[in-house]
């Protein structure tokens, strides 16, 4: 490489070749994402907990029966599955019925009352007193008394009657007097209603026929926005293994996203942003970022507290953040919409919480890019926490929630901690990449960079030359826009070559007298100026400045001739027989700018000198001057490779002409007529 030629570390990425770790890494990046869901889906799935709101519906993938255990609580208190016959209570019915038919029969055969008494009584435990009041009913008195018995018999033996608390009812038989009639008999006829453990199948047909609730596959378990009960719980239970065959096809269907998502983000990396695809530290960068950003939202979005999930825009957002400042903004929309994708899949998250996490990953997209300052990160959050909370709003009114201010909170938080961490993680990255990020940009503009103070120290006149020249290309890109940070800062590097030989360049000559080009051959002169490009560059890598900066050093002058120097030439060469010159002899070695940023740092160079040299001070006299630079360099070929418009040069003049107007800055020259200015401009720069 020579040393004027200055690389980009894509051209030296592609240089070394292509090897096939950008594949490895795509596919280190897919086995990395899959573990995380797989560990989200299956090795610490989802656990619904009593209370909680939900907020997506649940829906049974399989019919199935499930066992309501808050009724079976009730049939036995203690929770243990204490089982009642139903048989029982059916036959204690039944034998009271044959009591009523006996007392019928007694009734009609008209025998010794005393007799018939205590025989009933003693065949059906019916109290003596009872048996005797009954024989003296009539038939419609008797139906009343038997149909109240057969209610008191039915009611009670819903109930556990064990041996104890049967001996209790007996008790209250004797004691009571309070006891209606209906009540004595139907009391008499109560038995132990447990089923014996020899019996299972009995049990069970009893749980079933009693406990047991029928589900059907696509029901609604639960509704999106429901809360989360006992019987939701024993459904879930219930269907567990439908669960399980649909998370594995919710698992699959995941990896072919995450695939997809991957050939589009290769593909865009590989054809548009080579200097990240051929970037390995930058590839682990990204795909770092996008896991823990995946890893963080699933953590939010499984809390299982209400309405936390409103934070999961979080992660989303302080990834697209992160993207678009420090990488671009294009990968950071593909990164952003991905991430909503693979996430509202994964949670469940219904289509109004989708649009939600959706509009909170694409606002950073429109509002940040690669030239946002660290600065604007601050007020960014908290606009993105107002709108979040807009959005949040919206998602109450659509799916008709409650209103809680808890949500909202949730939803600003989540907006103001985005920005947070994005401003907490870029320099960090900025440290490790290699792209240039406004961050970088603002530490090489710091007044206490050392090639700035030896500029400024060593070469005063080039220092101011330089500042005047980042204001004019600031504007100048900012009205365009193109980078204006970027072309500020090649503008106040753009001639560090003169520090080693300041004195040789005209803004650092304090006298016209000690002009030193006035006792030197022009091709020496030429040699001298020309070397201020080379040595730049040297210097430059030297203290470490990036390749887009060293960009500017070369391109800013581009191919131009060194116009007073040939003129001078050549009128030695009518003096002096045999000595030929042309234009080339007499050129800088270029390229031509090759970016938008250095076209209009050339512009702003010759345009800031022409103006000393002329002494141009009226806002007409300046745009004149300004319109014809522009329109020489144009002319010449020196814009072709640029990317600038007819536009972006219109809007150029204007703004240069604002700038310029008010510098009214003499410049020294050399001897010769006014007509010999744009030599001048040559020297000076």
């Amino acid at each position: 490489m020579s040393p004027m030629e200055v690389r980009s570390p894509v051209e030296v990425e592609k240089q070394r070749g292509s090897p096939l770790w950008q594949i490895a890494s795509a596919a280190l990046f897919l086995l990395a994402a899959t573990g995380i869901l797989y560990v989200h889906l299956f090795l610490v799935p989802v656990d619904l907990r009593l209370g909680q709101v939900v907020p997506y519906n649940i829906i049974s993938p399989q019919d199935g029966v499930y066992t309501d255990t808050t009724e079976l609580a009730k049939l036995t208190p203690s929770g243990t599955p204490t089982i009642i016959d139903p048989q029982e209570g059916d036959a204690a019915v039944a034998e009271m019925h044959r009591f009523f038919d006996s007392l019928r029969r007694a009734q009609i055969e008209a025998g010794n009352v005393g007799e018939v008494v205590q025989e009933l009584a003693s065949q059906y435990g019916v109290d003596e007193e009872a048996v005797s009041l009954l024989l003296t009913y009539g038939e419609q008195e008797l139906k009343q008394v038997e149909t109240f018995a057969a209610q008191v018999i039915s009611t009670n033996m819903k109930a556990v009657i064990d041996a104890e608390k049967l001996a209790a009812y007996k008790e209250t038989i004797h004691k009571g007097s309070t006891l209606t009639l209906p009540e004595q008999v139907g009391f008499a006829f109560l038995r132990v209603n447990l089923k014996p453990a020899a019996r299972p199948q009995l049990v069970q047909e009893y749980i079933e026929r009693l406990v047991s609730r029928p589900i059907k596959k696509g029901e609604i378990i639960l509704g999106e926005g429901g809360v989360v009960d006992q019987v939701v719980l024993d459904k879930l239970a219930a269907v567990r293994d439908g669960f399980v065959r649909q998370k594995q096809y919710q698992f699959a269907g995941l990896l072919l996203l995450l695939a997809a998502l991957m050939l589009i983000w290769f593909f865009h990396l590989f054809y548009f942003k080579p200097s990240i695809f051929y970037h390995p530290v930058l590839w682990g960068q990204i795909t770092l970022i996008f896991l823990v950003a995946m890893v963080l939202a699933l953590v939010l979005g499984r809390v299982p507290f209400r309405y936390v999930f409103y934070m999961v825009p979080l992660a989303i957002a302080a990834a697209v953040i992160i993207f678009v400042t420090v990488y671009d903004a294009i990968l950071a929309l593909y990164f952003g919409i991905g991430l909503t994708l693979i996430l509202s899949l994964s949670l469940n998250f219904n289509s109004n919480l989708t649009a939600y996490m959706l509009l909170s990953a694409v606002y950073p997209v429109v509002f940040l890019s690669r030239k946002s300052e660290p600065r604007h990160l601050v007020s960014f959050g908290f606009n993105l926490g107002v709108f979040n909370v807009a959005m949040v709003l919206m998602v109450i009114l659509v799916s008709v929630e409650t209103f809680s201010w808890f949500a909202l909170s949730y939803a600003f938080v989540a907006g103001v901690a985005a920005a947070i961490i994005a401003l907490g993680v870029t320099p960090f990255l900025e440290m490790l990449s290699t792209q240039l990020t406004p961050g970088k940009l603002q530490l090489l503009l710091n007044p206490e960079n050392p090639l700035l103070k030896r500029l400024l120290e060593e070469a005063p006149g080039t220092y101011f030359h330089s500042l005047i020249m980042a204001n004019m290309a600031e504007e100048g890109c900012n009205e365009i826009g193109a980078n204006g940070l970027l072309a500020k800062v090649g503008a106040m590097y753009h001639d560090i070559g003169k520090l080693k030989r300041p004195g040789f360049f005209a803004e650092n000559i304090g006298d016209e007298a000690h002009n030193p080009h006035r006792n030197l051959p022009p091709e020496s002169s030429y040699n001298i100026i020309l070397q201020h490009v080379v040595e730049g560059v040297e210097l430059g890598r030297k203290y470490g400045l990036p390749p887009e900066v060293l960009a500017f050093i070369p391109e800013h002058h581009g191919t131009g001739v060194m116009k007073y120097f040939f003129e001078t030439a050549k009128k030695r060469e009518g003096l002096e027989e045999g000595f030929e010159i042309t234009e080339q002899d007499y050129r800088y070695p270029g390229p031509n700018p090759q970016s938008k940023e250095t076209g209009v740092v050339m512009l702003a160079d010759t345009c800031e000198a022409m103006i000393r040299a002329r002494e141009s001070f009226t806002e007409e006299e300046v745009r004149d001057t300004v319109r014809q630079v522009v329109r020489d360099k144009l002319e010449q070929g020196y814009l072709d490779s640029s990317g600038l418009t007819a536009g972006d040069l219109n809007r150029i003049v204007d703004s240069f002409t604002q700038v310029l107007v008010n510098l009214h800055h003499s410049r020294l020259k050399y001897p010769g007529d006014e007509k010999q200015a744009e030599g001048e401009v040559e020297v000076a720069q």
